[in-house]
C-alpha cells in the first residue's frame, strides 16, 4: 500500500515539474545567459549560480507542491516537522541530539555568568527564565515519536551551572506541566493565552521573591477576551499552509485577550516613568500577551526587547549592544531562553560574541 502511495507521489510531482517546466521555460534564457566557459574555472561564480538555480520560482514551487503532495498523501510533514498523536505537532530540532551539544550548554552558560556578574556591578538584577520544550510538556502526545531520555535532565544540569554562579533562574516546566487545559497549541511552537499567563505569574513571582520589583505600582487589567482560530507556524514550516483550510490539520481555538496597564506615574521633570524591567527574549516573549500578562502579575512597566527568531542570543547582542541599554539601564532584566536553544549548534557570530558578550563600560 505505503509504494502505491509512493508511486502516486511521484506520479502528481512529475504532471507538476512538466506544468512548472512549461510555465517557466521562457524565464530559463535568463538563467542561461549566466552560464559561459569562467564557470569551470570560478568557484564562486559556481556557487553564484547554484543559489540562483535553487532560488528559482520553478524549484520553490516544485518544493511547495512536493511538501503538499507528501501531507495528502503519506501524511507526512517533512524533515522539520513531526505528527504525533492526533493533531498535535512538533519541532524536530525539540527531539533531536546535537553533536557537541554539552560545550555548547556549557559556553553559554559561561557567558550568561560572565553577563550575570557585570550586570551586578550596574546594580542590574537579571532573571534567566527557560521554556521548556513543546515536546517536554506535551510528552503524552508524542504518539510514535520518540523523545531522548539524554534530554531529561538538559534544562536541571544548565540552570545548576547558572546556580552554581549565582545567576537567578526559573526553569517554567512546573508552572506548565500538567496544566488544563493545555499550555500549548496543538500546531504551532509556542504557548497558547493560558501557558503564557501561567508563565507570566511564575516569572513575577520569581522577580518578587528577588525583590527585583521596584517604584510603584503599574496596574493592568483585562477588559476583553474572545476566542479566535490560529493556525500555527508549524504548519507554514512543514510548507502546507497553502493548502486550503479543509485539507489541513484542523486549527487550534485560543482566546485573545486585551489588556490595559495604566501609567499615570511621574518622575521628577512630569515625563512618564519609563519601565524599570527589560525583556529579552524569542517569539515566545512575542506571542500570547506574554509581555502584557507579566505587566498585570508584576504591576510594573516591562519594555519589550524580544526577538522573533532569536534563539538564544539575538536579542540579548542586540539590546547590550544598542543605545537603550548605555542610555536608560533597567532595575532588571528578565532573559527568556527556549530550551531547545541552550545545546543548539553555536553559529561564527555567536561564538564571536559569547567571547565578549558586553561592551566595556
Amino acid at each position: 500500500m505505503r509504494d502505491g502511495l509512493h508511486w502516486a507521489v511521484t506520479t502528481v510531482l512529475l504532471a507538476a515539474i512538466g506544468t512548472a517546466f512549461i510555465a517557466t521555460w521562457p524565464n530559463l534564457g535568463a538563467v542561461r545567459s549566466h552560464v559561459d566557459t569562467s564557470l569551470l574555472h570560478d568557484a564562486a561564480a559556481r556557487r553564484a549560480l547554484t543559489k540562483e538555480l535553487v532560488t528559482t520560482p520553478f524549484t520553490e514551487a516544485l518544493a511547495r507542491w512536493q511538501r503538499q503532495a507528501s501531507w495528502l498523501l503519506l501524511r507526512d510533514l517533512g524533515p522539520e516537522v513531526k505528527r504525533g498523536e492526533e493533531n498535535w505537532l512538533f519541532l524536530d530540532e525539540e527531539l533531536q541530539l546535537h553533536r557537541d551539544r554539552a560545550a555548547h550548554a556549557t559556553a553559554r552558560a559561561e557567558a550568561v555568568s560572565a553577563i550575570a556578574r557585570a550586570l551586578a556591578d550596574r546594580h542590574i538584577a537579571l532573571l534567566v527564565v527557560v521554556v521548556p520544550d513543546k515536546s517536554r510538556i506535551e510528552a503524552a502526545h508524542l504518539g510514535t515519536l520518540r523523545r531522548p531520555p539524554q534530554l531529561d535532565a538538559r534544562v536541571r544540569d544548565w540552570t545548576a551551572k547558572l546556580g552554581a554562579a549565582n545567576v537567578a533562574t526559573l526553569d517554567l516546566s512546573p508552572a506548565l506541566a500538567g496544566a488544563s487545559p493545555s499550555p500549548f497549541l496543538h500546531t504551532d511552537t509556542h504557548w497558547n493565552e493560558r501557558g503564557s499567563w501561567l508563565a507570566a505569574h511564575a516569572v513575577a513571582q520569581r522577580l518578587q521573591e528577588m525583590h527585583a520589583l521596584q517604584g510603584e505600582p503599574v496596574p493592568s487589567v483585562v477588559v476583553s477576551k474572545q476566542v479566535r482560530e490560529v493556525h500555527g507556524d508549524l504548519l507554514h514550516l512543514a510548507g502546507i499552509d497553502g493548502l486550503p483550510a479543509s485539507l489541513q490539520p484542523a486549527p487550534d481555538t485560543d482566546a485573545q485577550s486585551v489588556v490595559e496597564t495604566r501609567n499615570d506615574s511621574t518622575d521628577l521633570f512630569g515625563t512618564t516613568a519609563v519601565p524599570s524591567t527589560v525583556l529579552i527574549g524569542t517569539s515566545f516573549s512575542r506571542r500570547s500577551n506574554f509581555v502584557s500578562f507579566l505587566q498585570l502579575a508584576s504591576r510594573a512597566l516591562v519594555a519589550d526587547f524580544a526577538m522573533d527568531g532569536g534563539d538564544f542570543s539575538g536579542a540579548a547582542r542586540r539590546y547590550f549592544g544598542g543605545e537603550d541599554f548605555v542610555k536608560t539601564p533597567p532595575r532588571t532584566i528578565v532573559w527568556e531562553v527556549p530550551e531547545r536553544a541552550i545545546e543548539a549548534p553555536i553559529g561564527e557570530t555567536e561564538a564571536q560574541w559569547l567571547r565578549q558578550p558586553l561592551p566595556p563600560r
